[in-house]
């Protein structure tokens, strides 16, 4: 039986060390094509959302246009660790119904003095939250890249792993999601515009509505007529993809589109105040 059990150590230490993992290398040290593989190898079970769930995931925050659903394991957040291989947070969409992992995102706790590692998209690549996911997502500075000098906040790192992004891999929106939720081939270089007005086609409409209610501090009735330019805008939007070519968008259609956005955002305008039409233009989705 000993002998056994030497020849199968014998076995698995051979066999371990001939095929080599691609997170054997130091996260700290890794290049960016490298730190990608390792997080898409880790993560390949969580296309199965159960699965992440069975792992300790949980749903925090609201489903973000640009963002998915938030899933986060919170103990790996206190773990003091920066590893390509356990993301703190997953990023799910739903397509017709089912959740497909987008990305992932890395987060660490840091206090006065302290700042994040380099990694693989470097200083740039993180943003920091110091109140609730909802708060720091609807606020005008959502994406503020903190300092040292700073007091405690939890700064945070996407990498869209498995799905395009127009931005960049590290970028901190995924403008491409609203295409990939309506079944459509976002462009290699797509149109914010055109995006966020598709947004509007699944149920992004009420975190815009909300983000401009948020910011402008409005009346009962510049309320009213918001809400009325934001109806125009769904509804042209859902026209126009109910008429557009299966699995993409033409250059009419794109183009429609964005004149939809522009157009919601000089009625959103008309019906403000001055003072909240100026804080409503600091909104990062404009």
């Amino acid at each position: 039986m000993r002998v056994l059990f030497a020849a199968l150590a014998i076995t698995l230490s051979v066999g371990g060390s001939a095929v080599a993992s691609p997170c054997d290398t130091d996260t700290g040290t890794r290049s960016t094509a490298a730190f990608i593989e390792c997080a898409r190898a880790a993560t390949d079970r969580y296309h199965d959302r159960a699965a992440a769930v069975l792992d300790g995931y949980r749903r925090i925050g609201r489903d973000f246009p640009a963002m998915g659903e938030h899933w986060i394991r919170v103990g790996l957040v206190f773990d003091g660790q920066f590893d390509a291989s356990r993301p703190e947070i997953l990023s799910y969409v739903l397509v017709n119904g089912t959740p497909q992992l987008l990305g992932v995102a890395y987060a660490m706790p840091l206090l006065r003095g302290e700042q994040p590692p380099d990694g693989p998209g470097g200083q740039d690549a993180w943003h920091d939250h110091s109140r609730t996911v909802d708060d720091e997502t609807l606020l005008p500075l959502h994406h503020m890249h903190g300092t040292a000098q700073g007091g405690a906040r939890l700064a945070m790192m996407h990498a869209w792993i498995w799905s395009p992004n127009p931005d960049g891999m590290f970028a901190a929106d995924n403008w491409a999601i609203p295409y990939i939720r309506l079944g459509l081939t976002p462009p290699a270089a797509a149109n914010a515009s055109v995006a966020k007005a598709l947004s509007f086609a699944t149920g992004g409409r009420d975190y815009v509505e909300l983000a401009i209610d948020v910011a402008s501090r409005s009346t009962a009735v510049e309320k009213q007529r918001v809400k009325d330019a934001m109806d125009r805008a769904q509804a042209e939007t859902e026209s126009i993809v109910r008429d557009s070519p299966r699995g993409a968008l033409g250059d009419v259609h794109t183009a429609r589109l964005a004149a939809v956005w522009t157009s919601m955002w000089s009625a959103v305008d008309d019906a403000l105040s001055a003072e909240a039409r100026d804080r409503v233009a600091r909104l990062p989705l404009r």
